[in-house]
């Protein structure tokens, strides 16, 4: 338990946010049906979806 903790504190802000997310049932189901259409190789719907998750961060500190 306490190894879950410490790496929760050395994640990045994509890391974070995506392991927030692994555990949100309907980011799941669309993450699902995306990767089973065959969508997940068109880019452009990639970051659709990681825009409306949170998942887009910018490269400045």
């Amino acid at each position: 338990m306490a190894e879950q903790a410490l790496s929760r504190h050395t994640l990045d802000f994509p890391g974070f946010a995506q392991e927030f997310l692994r555990r949100n049932p309907r980011y799941r189901a669309e993450y699902r049906a995306v990767v089973k259409t065959g969508r997940s190789r068109d880019l452009g719907r990639e970051e659709e979806m990681a825009r409306r998750w949170g998942l887009s961060f910018s490269l400045s500190a």
